[in-house]
This record gives structure tokens, C-alpha cells and sequence, in this order.
């Protein structure tokens, strides 16, 4: 029996995977999936979310404190009107105000993205265990093209010989594959970095990434100034020296003295993540419209139809030494 047909399958199965790899763009998707993770690693383990929720518990805290306690206090204390003195506040510290105003309207932002990162992680585990966890990401693309070269490779020599022994080598490469795949969880993994990637399109975008960027600015600029300016400033208007308004800050005003120790390194922490999603939105438009999942069951699927026709063709071909046996003449004994 021909093993035209079966080759011809093995042949074309290779011929698609080659294609997947490259009209997918993964020689390009590989290396932004994998800086992409390994940028955004720090951020997403258990420390990190806690951390950065108590940041954002700590100046929504503070600005609260601000706006309902500190600045009417003061006022009192200064004999102004509430109005007058916010009028003063923006005149004398503009920064501050900006900050106090960001806040309130960043904080969902960041709350959001804290909460994103919160509930990936377990797809971000999956997608970071693409292969492997020694593995990068960067080697898919070339396993994929390699096994569809070795899949032409073996239907080219199937057409042209008639032995069993093409047969074998697809049932085993084919098989090889098959279990390679199921073994390493790739159906699994791509899963979840197709989960991790549908649950960024809403969010990751330049819009959200350039807003954040200038919240983190203000409340940076918010921090600062109230270290170097505020805090002597209301020194003056108060008749306090620098230890005396500390000290009245820690009694009066606890929850926004602590921030004032802690904000830089808060400010700090949010710039890094912002700057992580900044640094990446070129690497997630790249692999934003690939699907991980459908690639691995074509992978799947294809060497699984090789093993097929790699066992029909050892079934229906005869071993050459059986047909070498088969068709040499008999020789007379000797001395006839």
C-alpha cells in the first residue's frame, strides 16, 4: 500500500505548525511574554499586594485626616474661615492642595490595579511556568518550528522510502510530543495566560497607565512638599519651632504624621509599579491578540494525526529485509 497519503499528512502538519509560529508573530510574542513576566514578578507575590494595600490604606487615611480634621483645626487655631484658609493652603502650598484633590480621584485607579494583581496570580504563576519554570517563554516559538521542520523532515523521507521504519519515527516523534505537551500542563498554563491576558484588556491601556504615571507625580510633589514646606511653614504661622509642630502633628494628627514618614517610600512603590506597566504596554501590545491556548492544541492535535499515520504506514508496509528475502532466488545445492 502507498505511503503517499500518510506522508502527505505528516508533511502538511509540519508545513502548519511552521506557519503558526510565524503568522502568529511568536518569534516576536516569545520575547515580550517573557520580559513582560518577568517584569511584573516582583509585583504580584503575597507581600507585594499587602504592601501596596497598606499604601493606599495609609493616604486615603491621611487625606482624610486632612480634610476633615487638620485643615478645620487649623483655620480655628488661625482665626480664619475654612475658605480663607483653603484659599491660603493653595496660595502657599499648591502642591499639597493638587495632592489632596489626586488623591481621592486616583485611588480607584490603584485600587483597581492592586485588586488585578491580587487575583492573577494565579494565572500569572501559570503563565510563568511557560515551558517550564527553568524554561523561557522565548523557547516556544523554536520548539514549534523545530517539531514542524522534524514533522516535513519525516513525511519527505516516508514518500520516498518504502519501509517501516518512517512509520516508526513518526508514531515516536508524534507520540514524543503528545506527551511532552500534556506532561509539561501546557493546555493548563496557556489557559491561564490567556486568562491573565483577557483580564488586562479593559485595563492596560495607555489612558490608565498615563493617568496613574501623573497621580504618582502629584502625590509625589503632594509629600515633598509638606516635608520641605508645609510643616515649617505652619511652624511660623503657629509661633511652633520644628520639634514642637512635630510633636503636634503626632498628637493631633497621627494618621497623617505616619504618612509623612512613610509616603516616600510608598510613592516610591507605586512609581515602580506604574513604571513596570509603562515599560511593558509596547511588549503587551505585541502579545495582546494571540491566544496561547488554540496554539497548544494545534500542536496537540497535529502530532497526534503524524502518530496516526505514523502507525498506519508501519502497519501497512512490509520490513525491506522481508521483501529482499521474499523476492531472492533459490539456489540449487551444490554438485547438481
Amino acid at each position: 500500500m502507498s505511503k503517499r497519503p500518510s506522508a502527505i499528512v505528516i508533511a502538511a502538519v509540519g508545513v502548519v505548525l511552521i506557519i503558526v509560529a510565524l503568522a502568529r508573530n511568536l518569534f516576536a510574542v516569545g520575547p515580550a511574554f517573557e520580559e513582560m513576566i518577568d517584569d511584573f514578578r516582583p509585583w504580584l507575590t503575597d507581600e507585594s499586594i499587602a504592601t501596596l494595600n497598606a499604601d493606599l490604606e495609609m493616604l486615603g487615611g491621611a487625606v482624610e485626616e486632612f480634610q476633615t480634621s487638620m485643615a478645620p483645626a487649623l483655620a480655628t487655631q488661625l482665626g480664619m474661615e475654612p475658605a480663607a484658609f483653603s484659599a491660603l493652603m493653595a496660595d502657599q502650598f499648591p502642591a499639597v492642595m493638587t495632592g489632596m484633590a489626586v488623591v481621592p480621584e486616583a485611588a480607584p485607579t490603584f485600587v483597581e490595579i492592586v485588586n488585578l494583581l491580587d487575583d492573577q496570580q494565579e494565572n500569572f504563576a501559570s503563565a510563568d511556568a511557560i515551558p517550564t519554570t527553568s524554561l523561557p517563554a522565548t523557547t516556544v516559538p523554536w520548539g514549534i518550528a523545530i517539531v514542524g521542520l522534524i514533522f516535513v523532515g519525516l513525511g519527505a523521507y516516508m514518500f520516498l522510502t518504502e519501509t517501516r521504519l518512517s512509520g516508526i519515527l513518526a508514531v515516536a516523534v508524534g507520540a514524543l510530543v503528545v506527551i511532552a505537551a500534556f506532561g509539561l500542563s501546557l493546555t493548563s498554563k496557556s489557559s491561564g495566560a490567556d486568562a491573565l491576558n483577557d483580564a488586562l484588556k479593559p485595563v492596560y491601556t495607555e489612558e490608565m497607565v498615563g493617568g496613574a504615571a501623573q497621580a504618582v507625580g502629584a502625590i509625589g510633589a503632594m509629600g515633598q512638599e509638606m516635608q520641605t514646606a508645609m510643616l515649617p511653614g505652619l511652624g511660623v504661622m503657629l509661633g511652633m519651632n520644628e520639634a514642637e509642630v512635630q510633636g503636634f502633628m503626632g498628637q493631633q494628627f497621627p494618621s497623617l504624621a505616619a504618612a509623612l514618614g512613610a509616603m516616600p517610600e510608598a510613592i516610591e512603590r507605586f512609581n515602580g509599579v506604574v513604571t513596570t506597566f509603562d515599560d511593558n504596554l509596547d511588549n503587551y501590545a505585541t502579545l495582546k491578540p494571540v491566544a496561547f491556548l488554540p496554539i497548544i492544541w494545534t500542536v496537540i492535535i497535529g502530532s497526534f494525526l503524524v502518530l496516526i499515520a505514523g502507525g498506519i504506514t508501519f502497519l501497512t508496509s512490509k520490513d525491506d529485509v522481508g521483501l529482499a528475502i521474499e523476492s531472492a532466488p533459490e539456489k540449487e545445492p551444490a554438485g547438481v
